[in-house]
Parts: C-alpha cells; structure tokens; sequence
C-alpha cells in the first residue's frame, strides 16, 4: 500500500464523495486559481498565502483540506489548516487591513484541524468584518470554515453544503495485506468488512458529524434541527437554491463582495469621514453595522475631530504649512495645542492687513459716537462706553494702563 493511500486510509475525512474518490489526481494537478479577480493583491507580511487587495485582506482556500502543510499542500495545491490559521492571525494583527476575505473553492478535506480554525474565526467576529466568499466548490470541511464567518456569499454557479463526514476504509481482506492486532486490544483497527467493525466506524462518522452540525448552527444563529431540516443533509445546492434554503446570505461575484468590503484607492484630497461613507456608499456603511464593526466609523469620527480641533487651535497663531505637518503627523489634539503653543512663542505671526482693518473699524466706531448721544446719557452709561473704549485701546496695544496705588 503507497504512503498516499495509507495516509488516506488512516484519516477521517469531511469531504464531498466525488472529491474523496478523485483525491489521487490532485498530485498530477495544480491547483485552480479560484475567484476572477480584476488584479492580484499585494503580498503580506508574516502571511504565507494571504494578499492585500486595497486593505482587504485575502485568504485563498483552495481544493483538498489538510491539518497540517505536507506533500500534498506544498506541491499540488491543496491547503492545511495549520498555514490558514496563521495567515488568518496574521491579518487580525496587521493594522493596514481593515476587513478579511476567504476565498474559497474546495470540496472539503481531514476533519482534524477544521473544528479548531473554525473556532478561531467565529471567536474573532466583531475586530474586523469577516466574509466568505464561495466561487465554485464550498463543500463539506470547505462549507464549515465559510460558516464561522460573519457572512457568506457565493456565485450562481457555485456548489454548497455536503454538510457530514465519511470514512474511506479497507478490509483486510485486501490482497497483499496482514494485519495482527493485539489479543489485548481487539478493538483496535477493527476490520470494517465485518459487522463489529463497520459498526465502530459509523459511530464515529456519526459523532463527527454531530460536532459538525452543531457548529454549524451556532455560527449561523440557527437550531440543530433546522440544519438537519433545511441544510440537505449531506447534499449540496446550487447557488440560488443554497441561499433559499439558508447556507449562504447573497449570491454575488468577488469583485462585488470586494466592493462591499470597502476595498477603496483614497487621492490626498479626499477627506473620508463616516458622514462620507454613509453617503457615498451606504451599503458599506449598514454592512459594518451590522456585522459589529461600527468602530470603524467611530474612528474615523474621532480622527475628523482631531483635524478639527487642531485647526481651531491653530487659527492666527502659526502657519498653515506647520499646522499641515501637525494634521499629517498623527498627533493627538492635546501634543498638538502644545506644539502649538511652543511654535507660537518662538515664531509670532504678525498681525496680517485683515486683522488690522478689523481693529482699526472697531475704532473708529468708537470714535464717530454722537456727541447728542454722549450728552443725553447718564453717568453710568457714559462711564461704562469710556471704560470699552479704554479696554480696546488697551488691547490693540495704543495705550498701556498700569495701577495706580
């Protein structure tokens, strides 16, 4: 027996059945690119496979699922949990993205691996949106990743669910094989061509399967029994009828899912403040509501009051070139005021013609006061128009008062 086939033998597999049967050929093949994209994504540190396409972060998941990286995963396009677990951390972590893709076309894999990176996805909903995205295959092991995530969209001709497991033994009847088990151990490797045997296997086909389905449900906020009701039991729909019957939530193409996402090239000149979003792309806006990530806008909410403040405070005291630098620069409102205040003390601005005028009209206002006016006036109001016009007198610097004690 090869090392393949050994390997195939031994394991436990969430996978659609056409798939299990044709898994020896995926050695002969490379592995499909999946979704059309308009252009590849950047690549990301510390991310293995994952790209960065305008912020969004995006991890392909590609044919046969396996735990961890091995001959398959590195030479013939499958995929390992280990490597998607990594990569899909690494994005959670990297400022520089702002939501997260899984690209997926696969029928399924090893059921070992899958539950725990599931896991992981659904325990991360709320730092940073997190969708699916099905192209052509969403099978089996395949379908149970997409479920962890916040959404899950798929094109028209994409195929979902197969939601269960299986297990590919042989007898030992084979030609060529011996196989001696202990006498203390004659539960261990039973043969599935005999009852006792094929009885052992089915129940743990069925006690995976029933950590399968309960997974499901809970990511998807739904009853158990309305998996079993509505998920096919083990079939598979085709794009429309899988978003009928509740396995995914649009039918779509990635490019559209990209533009949900925010995926966005900003010019200098713009300004993009929440009230921006929510004008000129709301559905943005409502995704990220409803997905939990309304911090998003908080922040850009935050960094407009922040220019904002630093402006106001800037105002007449110095330059526009070096309050643009303090804008720029990313300090909070508080450092600025200082770095203000410093600037201030070591650079003062002259008071421009404008601010002249100002002062000079507010003067001469103060000047053209009616004589008939002043005389009518009684000592209190009288005293009280000397004591203004001392005030700004004072102010504009065309007298200096001291105390008189």
């Amino acid at each position: 027996m090869s090392y393949l086939l050994s390997y195939l033998t031994k394991s436990t597999w969430a996978m659609t059945e056409e798939a299990l049967r044709s898994l020896l050929a995926v050695v002969q093949n490379r592995k499909k690119e999946g979704a059309l994209e308009k252009y590849a994504g950047e690549p990301i540190k510390r991310a293995r496979k994952a790209h960065n396409r305008g912020g969004i972060g995006v991890i392909p998941v590609r044919d046969s699922l396996f735990m961890r990286a091995n001959l398959m995963t590195e030479h013939c396009g499958a995929t390992s949990y280990e490597t998607l677990m990594r990569d899909f951390h690494s994005l959670l972590s990297d400022e520089s993205i702002h939501a997260i893709l899984f690209d997926i076309d696969s029928p399924g894999g090893e059921a070992g691996g899958c539950s725990e990176l599931a896991d992981a996805i659904f325990s991360a909903r709320g730092q940073k949106p997190i969708l699916a995205y099905i192209s052509d295959y969403g099978a089996s092991a395949a379908y149970w990743i997409a479920s962890a995530c916040d959404r899950i969209y798929a094109s028209d001709s994409a195929i979902v669910g197969s939601i269960g497991t299986q297990i590919v033994a042989f007898s030992g009847d084979m030609e060529g094989e011996i196989r001696i088990v202990a006498s203390q151990s004659p539960n261990k490797n039973r043969d599935p061509g005999t009852p006792e045997g094929a009885e052992a296997l089915q129940e743990r086909a069925d006690a995976l399967a029933e950590i399968f389905i309960g997974k499901v449900a809970q990511y998807r906020g739904i009853s158990r029994d309305s998996v079993l009701k509505n998920y096919g039991q083990g079939a598979v729909f085709v794009g429309e009828k899988a978003r009928r019957q509740g396995l995914v939530d649009g039918i779509s193409t990635l490019e559209k899912v990209m533009e949900t996402l925010g995926e966005k090239t900003v010019t200098s000149s713009e300004e993009i403040t929440a009230a921006y979003i929510a004008e000129k792309h709301p559905e943005i806006a409502q995704h990220f509501k409803e997905i939990g990530a309304a911090s998003v806008l908080e922040k850009v909410d935050a960094e407009q009051k922040r220019v904002a403040s630093i402006r106001e405070s800037a105002k007449g005291l110095v330059s526009e070139e070096f309050c643009k630098g303090l804008v720029e620069g990313g300090l909070p409102a508080h450092e600025a005021m200082a770095a203000i205040i410093r600037e201030a003390q070591k650079n003062p601005m002259k008071p421009g013609p404008d601010s002249r005028q100002a002062e000079d009209s507010q003067l001469s206002g103060l000047n053209a006061l009616p004589i008939e006016s002043a005389r009518g006036e009684g000592p209190q109001s009288l005293d009280e128009r000397l004591k203004a016009t001392f005030a700004m007198l004072q102010k504009t610097g065309t007298i200096r008062l001291r105390e008189i004690t």
